[in-house]
């Protein structure tokens, strides 16, 4: 995540907080709930002194001085607790400048603070002080928080500043929120439920739990190097199978389709779905690298990098969700193997994103006959360490998150 007084690029997984022990519930996306913020502190007092108009972004509702953003996913957990709010705050000062203030989310735990999107970019902008009431109750499913006094950060304070043309913004407090929301199922345990169940029954039936989130992801993920003995990969494929829950939550909006020579495999009617979907995406090969390691005759010393082209969109724009995730690469390199996309989310510029960490030794096959590769059923895991990624909006960091099928061959 941004650190305070930082406005870096998005990425899908920044630098580092504390490990989340939480899973998005089964009934998070449909939760009932608001977050009211109260603008009546020394920042936003300044800012209307100097003329800014504070006015709610759809479908937030509000005036100058109090604005209520409808709940649109959490995660409740006893130790960390993620809201993901609709809607936003537009501020116009006199001249016309406007900086829009969205995607905004509140994280309550080892480090408490609402993140945002300004001008495109992720921003950590207000910090959560301590005191007010936070009766937090994952078991129950209810979250009820009042008096939660908010702090711009210096970083926020600067970059409002500057893209309003304002004398320099005080970093103080801003104000505070209040949130009552039900709805949520139990919020704990480790690789639990998703969007459309809870628990075991709800995993991939067809894909391996991984047994680690396995390291961090950084903010923007270096290219793997290529060692001096590595071989071109001549022909490869991949078949991604995407966390059924989520496919099957997904289909209830707009669901998915694939563009740029990706393609879907055909819909097939699972248990707890009600209608054929399909859960399997593959991406046309691009290009790759293969490192035998110390032991040629054995893929578990290997390195690899593969890269491919395409798309798949994840739409359903009823819950703020528009996800492109283009061009994979696959970096297999031991318990450091992850799968890479460039992931616009909601029309934004796309960056290369760390998806899932893949975990080799929960995969169901690894084989190598020849100068022919195959990697089954490699599961995958949403990264460690953060709660802002894509998909730790709605998992928990170490979710299993669907798995690939990896192939390729060299001369």
């Amino acid at each position: 995540m941004i650190r305070s007084g930082d406005i870096r690029r998005l990425g899908i997984a920044t630098a580092a907080l504390a490990a989340v022990a939480i899973a998005l519930p089964a009934g998070a996306l449909g939760a009932s709930g608001q977050t009211k913020l109260k603008l009546d502190g020394p920042a936003a007092n300044s800012l209307r002194e100097q003329g800014v108009r504070i006015a709610p972004i759809k479908p937030a509702s509000g005036g100058n001085r109090a604005i209520s953003l409808p709940v649109a996913a959490g995660l409740a957990g006893s130790k960390t607790t993620l809201l993901r709010q609709r809607g936003g705050l537009a501020l116009t000062a006199p001249g016309g400048d406007t900086a829009r203030l969205t995607s905004l989310r509140l994280l309550l735990g080892k480090r408490s603070l609402v993140e945002a999107k300004l001008g495109g970019e992720e921003v950590d902008l207000f910090t959560v002080m301590r005191g007010g009431r936070r009766d937090i109750d994952p078991a129950s499913g209810k979250i009820q928080l009042e008096g939660l006094r908010v702090k711009l950060t210096r970083g926020a304070a600067n970059a409002l500043a500057r893209q309003l043309g304002l004398k320099p913004v005080p970093a103080k407090r801003f104000g505070s929120l209040a949130t009552r929301l039900s709805g949520l199922a139990r919020g704990d345990g480790g690789n639990g439920g998703g969007p459309s169940g809870g628990g075991a029954a709800t995993r991939s039936n067809a894909c391996p739990v991984p047994g680690t989130a396995g390291p961090p992801a950084e903010s923007t993920p270096p290219v793997l190097a290529r060692p001096a003995g590595a071989v071109d990969v001549t022909a490869a494929s991949i078949r991604w199978r995407v966390r059924e829950s989520f496919i099957r939550y997904i289909a209830t909006g707009e669901g998915t389709s694939v563009s740029g020579g990706a393609s879907a495999d055909a819909p097939v009617l699972l248990p707890g779905a009600s209608t054929p979907l399909s859960y399997d995406f593959r991406f046309p090969f691009a290009n790759g690298w293969v490192d035998a390691g110390a032991n040629p005759a054995s893929p578990a010393d290997d390195t690899a990098a593969l890269y491919f082209g395409g798309a798949v969109r994840f739409q359903y724009s009823g819950h703020g969700i528009d996800l492109l995730t283009s061009n994979p690469e696959i970096e297999l390199n031991g318990p450091s193997s992850r799968a890479i996309f460039a992931i616009s989310d909601n029309g934004g510029a796309a960056e290369r994103q760390v998806l899932v960490n893949l975990d080799l030794g929960a995969a169901g096959a690894i084989s190598q006959n020849g100068a022919s590769y195959t990697y089954e059923r490699v599961p995958g895991a949403i990264p460690s360490g953060t709660a802002s990624s894509v998909f730790a909006g709605f998992y928990a960091p170490g979710t299993d998150f669907g798995c690939f099928d990896v192939s390729f061959s060299t001369p």
